[in-house]
């Protein structure tokens, strides 16, 4: 068969879609490349989990402090909306405030499973200020104690999701409060205050094993707008 001869024309066509070919191989290779490295570095140096504030319960003249996340569950989120409620309201049913806080409370404390590290301790925002320091380290010693960090998203381990919680009971009751939070036999320090005895039924997305049932006590801290868990206890029948 005789050999086809290429006019200059056919060559020069030839030569640009060589050229063509070559820059779009180029540009794959370059893509290819690029989102390969954003995999491999994306491995071997994975982005820290971030909490991002998405609302917040604060009225004209007064912030509560109490901040709602990304990465708090579903269920949280729903019973927050609700507390916030409760305060946006033109006047502040106190009742209403110590029961939704306590339930709010027992949610963030027993969802551990949205908790970075054991440093991160639900329930701390809804904790007497007087005494959130030694709730901490409380929770922090013994029931977050085996939490693994998640501080890059990685975390394997089972941890337990509250799913409800119902409120069994709302009693107001005078509270014995330490104000000098040292020495307990101090009794000028000691005094009686108003508030609030709330008492739930936990339930979770899964049984681990974590306690079903909660007595949280409630009083107005320092005397302003803002009312606090001072005491918790898991059980109905709490000996206070």
């Amino acid at each position: 068969m005789a050999r086809k001869i290429l006019t200059e024309q056919e060559k020069k066509r030839r030569r640009k879609k060589r050229v063509f070919l070559g820059f779009l191989l180029l540009i794959i290779l370059g893509i290819g490349g690029y989102f390969g490295y954003k995999f491999i570095d994306s491995k071997l140096h994975p982005a820290a989990v971030e909490k991002k504030e998405i609302d917040k319960v604060e009225t004209k003249d007064f912030n509560y402090d109490y901040v709602l996340s990304d990465i708090d569950s579903k269920y949280y989120q729903a019973e927050f909306k609700k507390l916030k409620d409760v305060l946006m309201a033109e006047e502040v049913d106190i009742k209403a405030y110590a029961e939704q806080e306590a339930r709010l409370f027992v949610i963030d404390l027993y969802t551990m499973s949205t908790k970075i590290n054991k440093y991160d301790v639900g329930g701390n925002e809804f904790f007497h200020a007087d005494r959130r320091e030694m709730y901490e380290k409380k929770v922090m010693d013994t029931m977050y104690s085996i939490m693994l960090d998640n501080t890059y998203g990685d975390r394997k381990q089972e941890l337990p999701e509250v799913k409800n919680v119902t409120t069994v009971n709302v009693a107001e009751i005078d509270y014995t409060l330490n104000t000098n939070g040292k020495d307990e036999n101090d009794k000028s320090k000691i005094n009686d205050v108003p508030g609030y005895l709330v008492k739930l039924k936990i339930e979770y997305v899964k049984n681990l094993g974590y306690d079903t049932e909660a007595s949280v006590i409630i009083i107005q801290e320092n005397g302003g707008k803002k009312w606090s868990v001072v005491d918790y206890k898991p059980t109905l029948n709490p000996k206070y």
